[in-house]
C-alpha cells in the first residue's frame, strides 16, 4: 500500500497543514511520498527534506514563524505604485521569500535527489499555459521548484526558469490529487486549506468578486480529482477540509500558532471518523443538484 500526503494552495493559510502534519504522524500514518502546490509545495518540500516523521514538525513551525510582512511582502502602497509605474512583474520582490526558503533548508539540500521521501511539485507557464511538475528528476534545483510552485500571480514575480515563466500551480489544480493517483497511491491524504464544495455568503467589492472567481475556476480542479478517485476502487482519498482563519488578509502573519493549533484539531476531528471517498458500494453518493428558480446547477459531464 502506498500513501501521499497532498498538501494544497493556501497562501497565509499554509500553517493549517503544518497542524495537520502533526496530527497525522501523531496517528501513526506517514507518507511514501508528497505531492504539493503553493504553500503546500513550501511544507512538502520542508518535511521530505528533514523526513515526514514528527521530528520535522518543530523546525517546520520554526520557518513558518520566521516569515513576517516585511520579508514576504515588504514595502507599502507607495512602493506597490511605483513598480506598477516602472513595469514591475509583481506587487512585491520576491528575493525576500527565495531567502526565507533557502536559509530553512537543510544545508546541502539544493536537488530533489537529496530528500529523504520523494515530493512531487506542480507550477503553471504563463507563457505555453500548461502545468509542469517538477520531482521526477532528482538534478531540478529545489529552491527555484518551491520559488515556482508558490509564486502567487500579481503579488510574486514568475519565476523564469529554462525559458519559462513559472507561477503558483494552484493555478491550474490547486489540490493535486491527481498526481498522487498517477503515481499509483492507493491511500490519500489531502490536506486542503482552500476552498472547497461549501457554499460561501455573498461577496462584496470589486476585487472580492475577481478573487472569488478566480477560486471558482481553479476549484473545477478539486472537484474533478475527488469524482475520479470515487470512480477508482483502488483509491481511497481523505479529504481534510480546513476551513479555519478563512477571511485572513494574505499579509498577516500575526497568527501563526493559532494556525498550527487549529490545523490539528480540525484534523484530529477528522481521524476520529475518517470518511474517504471510495468507489462502489461504499462511495459517497452525489448530493442532487442545487436549484435556483427557473434554473439548476449544471454538472459537466467529466465532473459526474
Amino acid at each position: 500500500m502506498t500513501t501521499a500526503f497532498v498538501l494544497s494552495g493556501g497562501g497565509i493559510r499554509g500553517p493549517l497543514q503544518v497542524g495537520a502534519l502533526r496530527s497525522l504522524l501523531e496517528h501513526g500514518i506517514k507518507p511514501d511520498f508528497f505531492v504539493g502546490t503553493s504553500a503546500g509545495a513550501i511544507n512538502s518540500a520542508f518535511m521530505a527534506a528533514r523526513g515526514p516523521d514528527l521530528a520535522a514538525i518543530p523546525e517546520l513551525e520554526k520557518g513558518w514563524r520566521k516569515g513576517t510582512k516585511d520579508v514576504v511582502y515588504p514595502g507599502n502602497v507607495l512602493t506597490i505604485a511605483w513598480r506598477v509605474l516602472i513595469g514591475a512583474d509583481s506587487a512585491f520582490p520576491s528575493q525576500g521569500m527565495r531567502k526565507l526558503i533557502q536559509d530553512n533548508l537543510p544545508p546541502g539540500v539544493t536537488t530533489f535527489g537529496q530528500l529523504k521521501c520523494p515530493i512531487y511539485l506542480t507550477a503553471v507557464d504563463l507563457k505555453s499555459r500548461r502545468l509542469y511538475l517538477f520531482g521526477e528528476d532528482p538534478s531540478a534545483p529545489l529552491v527555484d521548484a518551491i520559488m515556482a510552485s508558490s509564486s502567487i500571480p500579481v503579488y510574486q514575480d514568475p519565476v523564469v526558469y529554462d525559458d519559462r515563466q513559472l507561477v503558483d500551480g494552484g493555478v491550474v489544480a490547486v489540490v493535486p490529487c491527481s498526481v498522487a493517483m498517477d503515481k499509483h497511491a492507493d491511500v490519500i491524504y489531502a490536506v486542503n486549506v482552500g476552498h472547497g464544495r461549501e457554499e460561501q455568503p455573498a461577496v462584496r467589492g470589486i476585487l472580492n468578486v475577481l478573487m472569488r472567481t478566480i477560486d471558482t475556476f481553479i476549484s473545477q480542479s478539486l472537484f474533478n480529482d475527488l469524482k475520479r478517485a470515487e470512480d477508482n476502487a483502488a483509491v481511497a482519498l481523505h479529504h481534510i477540509h480546513i476551513t479555519d482563519f478563512s477571511d485572513l488578509p494574505f499579509n498577516d502573519f500575526k497568527h501563526i500558532d493559532e494556525m498550527f493549533a487549529a490545523g490539528k484539531a480540525a484534523t484530529d476531528r477528522y481521524l476520529e471518523n475518517p470518511v474517504p471517498f471510495l468507489a462502489g458500494p461504499a462511495a459517497q453518493e452525489a448530493p442532487p443538484p442545487y436549484t435556483v428558480r427557473g434554473a439548476r446547477e449544471y454538472i459537466l459531464p467529466y465532473l459526474r
